[in-house]
């Protein structure tokens, strides 16, 4: 009997123990399944050429082909869950829900400017740096509706912002444009910041606009609102 079969004989009866083709030992040792990677084994090749060699030899050994068929099932049944776990959704994940507050649309007109933020914030910084330079500030009729403290400043915004406009009509009571510096710059840093800030809402509501001279490297304000423009 050839020794690449490794077959035994006992009580009179031939029997298939081991075999020495490594394929189908994969067959035959179900120790070593769960670490089989299913999908490279041909289940279908090995199965046909142990059949082929079975019938070759005459043997009908049950207990050998029931591991072999066992051991089959087993690496079909691996394949199986392979695929549907590829068919599993995964879960969705929760987005964080952010709410953006809606943009200030500035009235701009590129026809008789160009300005951005970046200017606006630049023409802010130059305030507030002046404002820190000069000992005496000179007196100017100061604008109503800015004696508030912060808090209430927070809270009331909309009140604020309706006093700020009725200041700023009168203050154009007469006139067309006035610079940026004569509206925000005399008061301290905060009080600078706020009337900035209001005039940025002023202008969101359509009643201003900015200009910028670029002769006289000022951005000015002219009121587009309604009485209050001569």
């Amino acid at each position: 009997m050839s020794s690449r079969r490794w077959l035994r004989l006992a009580e009179k009866k031939s029997m298939i123990t081991i075999w020495d083709n490594p394929e189908w030992r994969i067959l035959f040792d179900v120790t070593r399944l769960e670490r089989v990677k299913p999908w490279q084994v041909k289940l279908a090749e090995i199965i046909e050429s142990l059949m082929k060699e079975l019938r070759s030899i005459g043997l009908i050994d049950l207990h050998s082909c029931g591991v072999a068929a066992y051991s089959a099932a087993t690496i079909h049944r691996m394949k199986t869950e392979r695929l549907l776990k590829l068919d599993v959704p995964r879960a969705p994940r929760e987005r964080p829900n952010m709410l953006l507050p809606p943009p200030v649309n500035l009235p701009l007109i590129p026809d008789f400017m160009i300005t951005t933020m970046n200017e606006l914030v630049e023409a802010l910084q130059r305030l507030l740096a002046r404002s820190r330079e000069k000992g005496v500030k000179e007196e100017r009729p100061p604008l109503e509706g800015f004696d508030v403290r912060l808090d209430e400043f927070l809270v009331k915004l909309e009140e604020e912002l309706e006093n700020f406009i009725s200041a700023l009509r009168r203050r154009f009571d007469g006139r067309e444009l006035i610079s940026i510096s004569e509206l925000i710059e005399d008061g301290d840093r905060h009080e600078v910041a706020r009337r900035f800030i209001l005039l940025l809402f002023t202008a969101a509501r359509g009643l201003v606009e900015f200009v910028q001279d670029d002769e006289m490297r000022l951005i000015g304000v002219r009121w587009i609102g309604g009485s209050g423009r001569a």
